[in-house]
């Protein structure tokens, strides 16, 4: 088992000013009133204004964070997002101007839903390694910018927003007891959107503008989650030497409805530890898991010395899951 010892001191979190509910939706594309809820459990989602861009959440995010833990200056700056404000520079540059940050580490990763695990562990390590002292994980998403809106599968499913978590050196009452990450490459193609990068942009057009869109077969990634899920989770959990009982809080990704029920399933008698505030967020993409965890620490479902168990799968098809004591 190797322990990093590294405690997350501080969450914080940014929710766009405009709350969409689901009757909206279904009223623009006539739709039954009631359907877009009763099909993805989604109930409003915040959507971002042209003025809220993705380094003006991130950093939001990151202040609200700071707030809580502002002793020592920020050294590295690590944002996770599927869709960065724009190719170069990075949106964690850009984040880092934002909040007057001169000389720091600052880069993105893009790990889709994962995407803050994948950060996380980066941190950490440096954090471990000594050559950073005091990091920011953010996450940020403008997930409905990507969405065919007359997809009833998708188009009420996800919602925009950012979050953000303060890692330090831990005097060691805290803990990262196990961080895995995995990928399994036979799920690339359920989970795309397919154009926007050097394969088809606007020297070289897609057949489809929808290429531009968000797409994704939501029964064979289920699928190849309940396949792969259970020993995952097994391992993870042999990893960190602990327990399932031993968990106080896990902190999914807010993946779907389907998604949520089917790791209640899964986790059995853990049902009530679990944190689910997809009907109020929809699936945030990157920023679901650390708003979940951020939901779980202000609302007291966390507390110091806990264990806590982040949990998620992303396109690709990927798996991802964290043990840590809080």
């Amino acid at each position: 088992m190797t322990v990093l010892p590294v405690s997350i001191t501080a969450t914080g979190i940014y929710t766009p000013r405009t709350s969409i509910p689901s009757a909206d939706i279904d009223s623009a594309n006539a739709w039954p009133q009631g359907r877009s809820e009763k099909l993805t459990g989604v109930a409003r989602r915040g959507v971002a204004a042209e003025d809220e861009s993705a380094s003006l959440m991130a950093s939001e995010a990151v202040r609200a964070a700071l707030a809580a833990d502002a002793a020592d200056t920020l050294d590295r700056l690590v944002v996770a997002s599927i869709m960065a404000e724009q190719p170069i520079p990075t949106t964690a540059t850009l984040a880092a101007r934002r909040l007057g940050l001169d000389g720091i580490t600052a880069y993105d990763v893009n790990a889709s839903c994962l995407g803050f695990l994948q950060a996380v562990e980066g941190a950490a390590a440096a954090i471990t390694l000594g050559t950073s002292a005091k990091a920011a994980v953010a996450a940020v998403d403008l997930a409905t910018l990507g969405l065919d809106r007359a997809d009833p599968a998708t188009a009420p499913l996800f919602g925009d927003g950012a979050a953000a978590a303060v890692l330090r050196r831990s005097d060691g009452a805290s803990a990262i007891l196990a961080l895995r990450l995995e990928t399994y490459p036979d799920g690339a193609e359920l989970c795309e959107i397919r154009a926007g990068g050097s394969r088809w942009n606007a020297r070289q057009p897609p057949p489809s503008t929808k290429d531009y869109l968000f797409r994704m077969n939501g029964a064979a990634l289920a699928r190849l989650a309940m396949a792969r899920l259970p020993d995952f989770i097994t391992r993870v959990l042999a990893e960190a030497g602990v327990r399932l009982d031993d968990i106080a809080c896990i902190m999914p990704h807010q993946a779907s409805r389907l998604g949520l029920r089917f790791l209640e399933r899964l986790l059995g008698g853990k049902r009530a530890a679990m944190v689910d505030i997809l009907a109020d967020h929809g699936n945030q993409v990157s920023v679901s898991l650390p708003t979940a965890l951020h939901h779980a620490v202000t609302t007291g479902r966390l507390r110091r010395g806990d264990l806590g168990l982040m949990l998620g799968t992303a396109a690709g098809f990927g798996m991802g899951a964290m043990v840590f004591r809080y």
